[in-house]
């Protein structure tokens, strides 16, 4: 059954990550290349940013160059990511089938789907919107735990609309609820710190495609690896033998 699973997990990662990655070098890449042509680069610039960031940076650390290999390694990232979020699905599914003998098909696929795009994409996002090369930004740590925290709540307070019966479905509002209470951090400024007026008005404009875009990505990405693991445990279902 293991290996069933590993096989089916490794087969809907290439196919939903290839088209993951093939969606956002059609629209949401090119929208973090024009943003970064704003950074700025004076040297008074880059000499303030060097100072602020000496101690975090003591030994230069690897990133891809432009150009194959950063698409690469955008590919290689989007087919790991979708492997494990694939066995989470496909062994989720298998679960509902068994224990609450729920039919699995693509129809219902799509449910899960759109399940995991609203708990892991749409509700956090809510709080921490996508950003851009540029746009200021709370502490990383602090965005990392409430992304976190909401992504829990998220899960556990859909799960328990879904499949929880009575009275304790009251309880998905207060986990629903829970990271709104918390409250994402934000930063200190908000937009951009650009001086140029027109950059910052160009900015704003990417920040919003840049939005939608990875709305329209994910959205399509999640559709799809709900609806194929439900066709593949429909056709191909996890057993024990």
């Amino acid at each position: 059954m293991f290996k069933h699973l590993v096989l089916m997990a490794l087969g809907l990662a290439l196919a939903a990550g290839l088209v993951l990655s093939a969606l956002q070098s059609w629209q949401v890449i090119p929208i973090i290349y024009a943003a970064e042509e704003y950074e700025i680069t004076t040297p008074v610039a880059a000499a303030t940013l060097s100072e602020d960031h000496s101690d975090e940076h003591t030994h230069d650390s690897w990133s891809p160059n432009e150009g194959k290999e950063r698409i690469g390694s955008t590919v290689l990232s989007n087919i790991l990511a979708t492997f494990g979020l694939a066995l989470i699905t496909l062994a989720a599914m298998t679960w509902s089938r068994e224990k609450l003998h729920q039919k699995l098909g693509w129809e219902r696929g799509l449910l899960w789907g759109a399940s995991g795009y609203l708990a892991l994409f749409v509700i956090p996002s809510l709080g921490l919107p996508p950003e851009i090369p540029g746009m200021e930004a709370a502490v990383l740590e602090g965005r990392q735990s409430w992304w976190l925290l909401a992504v829990i709540c998220s899960i556990s307070g859909l799960a328990t609309l879904a499949f929880v019966k009575g009275n304790l479905k009251m309880a998905a509002l207060v986990l629903l609820a829970l990271p709104w209470v918390v409250g994402a951090p934000q930063p200190e400024i908000h937009g951009f710190g650009h001086p140029d007026a027109t950059a910052v008005a160009a900015l704003n404009q990417l920040a919003a495609d840049f939005v939608t875009a990875t709305m329209v990505a994910n959205g399509i990405f999640w559709l799809l690896l709900g609806g194929m693991a439900g066709w593949l445990l429909q056709r191909f279902p996890l057993t024990q033998s």
